[in-house]
Parts: structure tokens; C-alpha cells; sequence
């Protein structure tokens, strides 16, 4: 059977994270859409995270070019579903929203959380937290987008639309490319708050001065194809 429902997940070295992640997606989902895959995009992991997946019973790919983006784009182009849930394996996206955003499927190409709006939060130091707002901040203002969290990656796409989508971004900027350009393909995006609380296992793998040269670069490169 086709599943209604892909669950996107990149791993690289979550071997700390992922048993409990995996864990709590049974009683968060199954509920509402019991007709789901779990597909996991690996970007060489070395502490047993494949194995973990692999015991766990779900699809694992592993990732054929390197690089974020490039992980990000195989797993969209990999997903059988009607529609994407992306989620981190750190559980830092809140599964619990994943109802709400469930009911809005059908009136919107993306239904993503927000860590800006009212009623949202971030719980990150102060530092990253002002980093991600000047980010999201500048592409809103150049590209005129009303969008208050571009930079997050916590979604709901309908598979057909982003899977039409032709990004280029090489790390965590893909996703402020595919949502910026399916907002400014007319598709429409809807915003809910939620509380982003950080990875409390492993490791970050945001770097903070080669990923923000990339996201300027995109920026560019959108601003280009918008003006």
C-alpha cells in the first residue's frame, strides 16, 4: 500500500538521539495517520545510527552526494507519501503539533512551525537565537516574504509540490530556498507557533560561518530570480 504519510529524517552520528526519537513516533502519529513510512537519509554515520534505524524496522538511505542540501533534496526526491513531515532526529520539532498540522493538509502546499510568531519560542542561547532572527529577518526584507521563520525546518509539504520544487543550496539554506521559492510560486504556506527547545543528545552540526556564507549566497541567488 502507498503511504499517505512520509516521515523525512537526516541522520548523521544521531546514535544518541534517534532509539527515543523513533520511540515516540508510533504514539504521535499512528493515531491520527496510521498509514505512514519512516524514511531516514544517512549521511555516513560511524556510531551505529544506521543500525538503530535498520533494527527499528524503518527505510534507510543512504545518502549518495554529500552535503546537507543534497541529503535534504534525496530524501524529498526518495518519498512515496502524499505529503513530507520533516522532522530532526533530536526531537527539537514537537511531535505533539503534528495533528494541528494535519488538519490543514489539504488547504495548503506547506504547513510549518514557527519559532517567531506569537505564542512561539526559542530556547536556544541568546547568540544563536539573535543569529537565526537577523537571518530570517533579512530574507523577509530583501525578498518582501512574509514569512517568519524561513530558516526552520519543521514541515509539512504535499509531496507533489516540493518534490516540483528545483533547489541548489548546498546546507541547512535549502530549506529557506524551497520555501521561499513555493511561496513565490503562489503555493500557499501556512505558519503555526510552537517552543523550539534543542538537541539534549548528541552533537550540533550547524557551523555557524561556512553555513552563513551559504545562506547569503541563496539569497542572492533568490533575489536574482525574484526582482
Amino acid at each position: 500500500m502507498t503511504p499517505e504519510l512520509t516521515i523525512l529524517t537526516l541522520t548523521l552520528n544521531e546514535a544518541g538521539a534517534l532509539g527515543e526519537f523513533l520511540s515516540q513516533l508510533g504514539p504521535a502519529i499512528t493515531p491520527i495517520e496510521p498509514n505512514y513510512e519512516v524514511l531516514i537519509v544517512d549521511g555516513g554515520s560511524t556510531d551505529g545510527t544506521v543500525e538503530i534505524a535498520e533494527k527499528a524496522g524503518v527505510r534507510v538511505v543512504r545518502q549518495s552526494r554529500p552535503g546537507y542540501g543534497n541529503a535534504y533534496r534525496e530524501g524529498i526526491s526518495l518519498s512515496r507519501g502524499k505529503y513530507i513531515l520533516a522532522l530532526d532526529a533530536d526531537s527539537s520539532h514537537p511531535k505533539n503539533l503534528f495533528g494541528a498540522f494535519w488538519a490543514q493538509r489539504e488547504k495548503y502546499s506547506v504547513v510549518m512551525g514557527s519559532r517567531y510568531l506569537p505564542g512561539a519560542g526559542d530556547t536556544r542561547p541568546w547568540g544563536r537565537r539573535l543569529l537565526s532572527q537577523i537571518l530570517n529577518a533579512v530574507y523577509r526584507t530583501v525578498l518582501v516574504c512574509p514569512l517568519t521563520d524561513i530558516s526552520g525546518g519543521f514541515r509539512l509539504y504535499k509531496t507533489a509540490d516540493v518534490q516540483a520544487v528545483q533547489s541548489e543550496g548546498p546546507y541547512y539554506d535549502v530549506v529557506a530556498e524551497i520555501i521561499v521559492l513555493l511561496w513565490g510560486s503562489g503555493k500557499k504556506v501556512l505558519e503555526i507557533p510552537y517552543l523550539y527547545v534543542p538537541r539534549e543528545q548528541g552533537e550540533s552540526k550547524a557551523r555557524i560561518f561556512k553555513f552563513g556564507l551559504a545562506y547569503l549566497e541563496t539569497l542572492h541567488r533568490l533575489w536574482r530570480r525574484f526582482k
